[in-house]
Order: structure tokens, then sequence, then C-alpha cells
């Protein structure tokens, strides 16, 4: 009798334990799906709404492919990076979100056409509606953090370096923030201005939003400013300029430019956030580039990389003044994948070792103390100095 006792009240411990582990599982299961829904490892869109900006530059919606799911939410300021494959290459590009981030329904993009954009150009010329792409999760740093930059706030936009402040304008204004800010905004000409509609509303309906567009290449009947972004006109449209924290978004030139203006200002470094530029469209334009490579001699690249379970060594050629992410995708995208998303060594989600050979990374390009001690470098802003050896089996 005591025998069974002890039995039942053994199998009775035992499935209270097995409740407690089952209900244990399923709420750590509803976290790794929101996980999974705030950070997807990827996520399916197609194109719902291609728009004419400007006469080089097309809006382009996405939505889910799936009706039935959600787009990761992000915060204003941030971007994506969206695959595709063109002529059997397969690539991606980083874009900031121009969207709002208080609707979930869809991500949209402004993609400005570049002279020899191998991605622009295959989406202003080639993408239709219903076509469909693999996209990131929202990432990037350039976002307001209300803790650390205040409420009296500084954008400095040129050309389409608006699109991010598209969106945290949207988002500042619908969620009504007790915030002061002022846009500085650099185009070529009249035409060249992005959402001219809308910034006049933000400034219209709206008094802590002071709008300024600066043409550098002005046609007739322009009344505004002219010129470049320089301290003078920065100082003539913000008042007590020490008391802001500055945002800027544009291109390389734009930046090395806007920094001399900072130091006539006397702004503090940590006052002032950039969003990544990318890669500079002729590195041998840039200062410390090594004058005496021979830019038309082609490198060795070897790769080692895994497939189905293998190891494998390949082997190519490529120039110096490609990144080595690029030189990959084209030679070897169809069979190996490196991941990526910033293509400006920021994210560092294509950090690979190098085991020989030398390499260019651009100044001013942020690589982890213990990546340059270790040999791991970011081939998307990396480019080959001698035949190098990169191994893609430890990231």
């Amino acid at each position: 009798m005591m025998e069974d006792i002890k039995k039942y009240m053994e199998a009775e411990k035992e499935k209270k334990i097995k409740e407690k582990s089952i209900k244990s599982l399923s709420f750590f299961d509803g976290l790794a799906n929101l996980c999974n829904q705030i950070h997807p490892t990827q996520q399916l869109v197609k194109v719902a709404k291609i728009k004419l900006l400007s006469h080089n530059t097309k809006l382009f919606r996405l939505v889910p492919k799936d009706s039935l799911k959600l787009l990761a939410p992000f915060r204003a300021g941030q971007y994506i990076s969206i695959t595709v494959e063109i002529d059997g290459i397969r690539t991606s590009r980083p874009y900031s979100l121009v969207s709002s981030p208080n609707q979930i329904e869809y991500y949209e993009i402004a993609i400005k056409k570049k002279e020899n954009g191998f991605v622009s150009q295959y989406f202003f010329n080639k993408v239709k509606r219903g076509d469909k792409f693999i996209v990131s999760e929202p990432m990037g740093n350039l976002y307001y953090n209300p803790i650390f930059h205040g409420n009296k706030l500084i954008f400095i936009a040129g050309g389409c370096g608006i699109t991010p402040f598209i969106s945290m304008l949207r988002n500042m204004v619908e969620k009504n923030f007790p915030i002061e800010i002022v846009l500085l905004y650099g185009c070529l000409t009249q035409e060249d201005v992005l959402f001219n509609r809308e910034l006049k509303e933000f400034q219209l309906y709206n008094s802590n939003i002071k709008i300024k567009i600066i043409l550098s290449e002005p046609k007739n009947q322009w009344n505004g400013e002219s010129g470049f972004i320089t301290s003078e006109i920065i100082s003539k449209n913000v008042d007590f300029v020490h008391d802001h924290y500055f945002y800027v978004v544009g291109k390389k030139s734009m930046y090395d430019f806007i920094e001399t203006q900072f130091d006539n200002l006397n702004i503090p470094r940590h006052k002032v956030v950039y969003e990544s530029h990318g890669v500079p469209d002729d590195i041998t334009q840039i200062d410390s580039w090594p004058k005496n490579i021979n830019c038309s001699k082609k490198i060795d690249i070897r790769i080692k990389y895994r497939q189905q379970g293998k190891i494998i060594t390949d082997k190519f050629e490529a120039l110096c003044i490609e990144p080595i992410l690029n030189s990959i995708e084209r030679n070897l995208g169809h069979l190996v994948e490196v991941n990526n998303a910033c293509r400006s060594g920021e994210c560092a989600l294509c950090r690979t070792k190098l085991i020989s050979g030398k390499i260019f990374v651009p100044p001013k390009v942020s690589i982890r103390e213990a990546d340059r001690k270790y040999g791991y470098i970011h081939p998307c802003i990396s480019f080959p100095l001698s035949d190098i050896h990169i191994d893609l089996t430890k990231t």
C-alpha cells in the first residue's frame, strides 16, 4: 500500500515538472517569435508603388510578399539593405527609409539614379510593380536619442540625403515632439529638391520647424540661399548654434567640407552624427590612397569558403580600385554569399579573416581595434593592394 502511494506521488511530481516545462517552452517560443518579428534575418517584400520624385530619383513602396505578415519596426532615420540579382550577379545596397515608423503596412525608399550605378540604374530603368526582393531588418545609428541629443536639432542634408530626415520629421510631427528643428538642405538646382511640397507644409504648420534650401547651381528666379552650406549660412539660420545637436547626411565630399565649417564654428565632434556614406566614387582620389599603385594591374584573390559542408578554396582576379566584396559578388556570387548590409564598414556583418596580403581602408572608417589586431577586415570597404587570401569560414 505504501509502495503504491509512493509511486503515485512520484508520478504526480513528474507530471507537474512536465507541465511547468511545457509552460516555460511556450513562453520562450513566444519570446523567440517576437524577437524574429522585430529582428528578422530577412524579409520578403514586393513593389506596390513607384513614384517619380524628380528627373533622377524614384520612390519605391515595399509591402510584405505575404499580406498576413508584418514588416519589422524601425526607428526614423534607419535604413534597410535590399538584395537584387542583376545579370547573374547577386548583390545588395542600403537605402534609408523615408516612410514614417508609425505605420507598419509598408516601407518606402527613394533611389537616385547614378551615372554608373549598377543597382540604381537597374531600379530606375527596370524594376516594376509586383517585383519581389529580399530586404534586411532596419539598421543604422542615425536616429534621435532624447537623452543624448536634447531638444534642439540641426539637420544638414545634401541631395538624396534628405530621405532619412523626411522619416524623422514625419515621426516627430505625428508624435508632436517638443523639439526645435532647423533643416538646411543643399541641392544643385530647383529640379533636384525632393519632397518640396511636404517640406513647405512641415514649416507652414509647425512653428518649431525651420527649413532652408540652399542651391549651389540655381537657375533663374531663385530668391533663396545660394552656394554651399557654410558656417555663415549655419550661423545665419541658427540661434545659439552650440546649444544644438547636428545630423549630417550626404556624399563624402560634403562631409569633408562641412567638417571644415564645423571647425570654423568650434562645434565639438561629439555633437555631430553622420550617416555612413558608403564606398567612395573614386578611391584613388582619397588623399591617403598610395600613389605608387598601378590601378590597372590585376590582383589575385584567393578565398576559402564553405559550400554544402565542404571547405573550398577558389581564386580569381580583381582590380585594386574595387572593394573586395564587389569583386567576390561579381566573380563568385553564384557560389558564395557574404553577409552584409551597410557596405560602409559600420555594421560589421561582412567581417572576414584576412590570412595574407595588404589592403587599403579609407580613413575615418571605424574598425574595431581587436579586428585590426587579429587580422579581420570588412571586405565591403577594403581595397586589395596586393595578392590576398581571405577565409570566409571564419567570421
